[in-house]
C-alpha cells in the first residue's frame, strides 16, 4: 500500500511524519498547481467547492506517482465538505483510477475516536502493540502542528519589518524544511528555539508602524497558497503585519475541546450564528468582532467561491457588523479563474484606503490632545 492525502500548505508535512510514523509508506502529491487545478475543474461538478477541485488534482498528482490508497478528512454537518471523500472516490473510478481507494478520515469530533480506526485500517494493526505506535505518531503529528502555527505567526510578523525583501519568505522554507526533517522528540522539543533563532537573523527595520491586518475564513483557501494566490504574502510585502489564528494546530485542538480561543469567538457570534452552519461561518464572524475590539486597522475574509458557510458570515458582516464594529474588511472569493494581477490592484487599493484613514484617526487625536 502506497499512501497520500491532498496539499494544504506547509501543513502536509504533520500529516505525512503522521502516517510514516505507523510505518506506511507516503507519497506526496506535487505542490497544488495550475495543472492539478485544471484537471479538479474537468471532472468535478461545476459549482462544487474550489477545494474539491484542487484536492481532486492534487489526489491525481499522488495516484500518478504510485499511491492507491488516499486518505481525505470528512465532517458532518451542513457543509458539503462531508461529501467530498465519497464523491471523489468515484470520480475518480470512472477516470480509469478504478483500484485507488479513499479512505474518510472522520473528524467531527476526535474525542469519539474515530479516527483511531482509519489509522488501524490503513497501517493494517490492531494487536495492542500497535497502540503504542499511535500514540507516538499522534504526538509526533501535534507537535508538528504546534510548531507549523509557531512558523506561520512568525512568517506573518517578521515580513512587515524586514529590510530586504524576501528574506523571511527563504527563511521560511529552510525552518518548514528543517522541521520536515526533524523525527525525533529531542529535536521537535528544542524546534521552537530553532525558529527564534532563524527568525531573528532576518534585518529588521524596529522602527516600522505596519498596518494590523487580520487574516480569517474558509480552511482549505486560508492554509494553502496556492489557492489563495499567496495573499499573506503579498500583503506582508505591502509591509502588512498579519494575523491569522487559523491554522491545523488551531483546528485539531478545536476538534479535542481544547481550543478556548474558538470558544470565545463562538461566544461573540453566538447573537448572529447561534450554531455551527458548516465552514468557518461561527469562527469567521467572531474574529472580525474580535479583531475590532482589540484596535486591529483591517481584516481579509477569503474563501471558496459558492461557499454557502461563508457567503453568510459574509453578508452578516457586510449588514449587520460593519454598521456596528465599523471595521474595513476586505473579501477575496477564489475559484480556478482567480488571478494575480486582478488581487494585487484591489489589495493597494485597500492598502491606500487603510493607510488614510489611520492617518485621518491620528491627526484627530492629536487635534483632541
Amino acid at each position: 500500500m502506497i499512501l497520500s492525502f491532498p496539499n494544504m500548505g506547509s501543513n502536509r508535512i504533520a500529516f505525512k511524519t503522521l502516517f510514516e510514523q505507523l510505518d506506511i509508506k507516503v507519497v506526496l502529491p506535487d505542490p497544488t498547481n495550475r495543472e492539478a487545478i485544471k484537471i479538479g475543474v474537468k471532472h468535478s461538478p461545476e459549482f462544487v467547492c474550489f477545494p474539491f477541485k484542487a484536492t481532486l488534482g492534487d489526489f491525481v498528482s499522488a495516484i500518478k506517482k504510485g499511491a492507491d490508497t488516499l486518505v481525505m478528512a470528512v465532517d458532518c454537518g451542513p457543509c458539503r465538505f462531508g461529501f467530498y471523500g465519497a464523491v471523489q472516490e468515484r470520480l475518480l473510478h470512472d477516470m480509469g483510477y478504478k483500484d485507488v481507494n479513499v479512505i474518510p478520515l472522520d473528524q467531527a469530533d476526535l474525542l469519539e475516536f474515530k479516527w483511531v480506526k482509519t489509522l488501524q485500517e490503513v497501517s493494517g494493526k490492531r494487536d495492542l502493540f500497535a497502540y503504542s505506535k499511535f500514540v507516538k505518531a499522534v504526538i509526533f503529528f501535534l507537535k508538528k502542528a504546534k510548531l507549523l502555527s509557531d512558523i506561520q505567526t512568525a512568517e506573518g510578523l517578521f515580513r512587515a519589518y524586514e529590510r530586504n525583501q524576501g528574506d523571511t519568505t527563504e527563511v521560511y522554507k529552510t525552518v518548514i524544511s528543517k522541521l520536515d526533517q526533524a523525527n525525533t522528540l529531542k529535536e521537535l522539543r528544542s524546534f521552537k528555539n530553532l525558529i527564534k533563532e532563524d527568525f531573528n537573523k532576518i534585518d529588521i527595520d524596529r522602527t516600522r508602524t505596519p498596518l494590523r491586518v487580520a487574516i480569517f475564513g474558509e480552511i482549505h483557501i486560508s492554509l494553502e497558497p496556492f489557492v489563495n494566490v499567496d495573499i499573506r504574502r503579498k500583503l506582508g510585502e505591502m509591509g502588512v503585519e498579519i494575523h491569522q489564528n487559523l491554522s491545523l494546530w488551531d483546528w485539531v485542538s478545536h476538534k479535542f475541546h481544547l481550543n478556548f480561543h474558538r470558544k470565545w469567538l463562538e461566544h461573540l457570534s453566538h447573537p448572529y450564528v447561534p450554531m455551527d452552519i458548516g465552514g468557518e461561518c461561527q469562527w469567521v464572524l467572531g474574529e472580525y468582532i474580535d479583531r475590532a475590539q482589540t484596535g486591529f486597522d483591517a481584516s481579509c475574509h477569503i474563501y471558496p467561491f459558492t461557499c454557502m458557510p461563508e457567503v453568510t458570515a459574509r453578508t452578516i458582516i457586510t449588514n449587520k457588523l460593519k454598521k456596528i464594529y465599523d471595521l474595513p474588511i476586505i473579501f477575496f472569493s477564489f475559484d480556478d479563474q482567480s488571478g494575480t494581477e486582478g488581487m494585487r490592484t484591489r489589495l493597494e487599493a485597500f492598502y491606500d484606503l487603510m493607510d488614510s484613514r489611520r492617518k485621518h484617526k491620528l491627526g484627530k487625536e492629536k487635534i483632541l490632545n
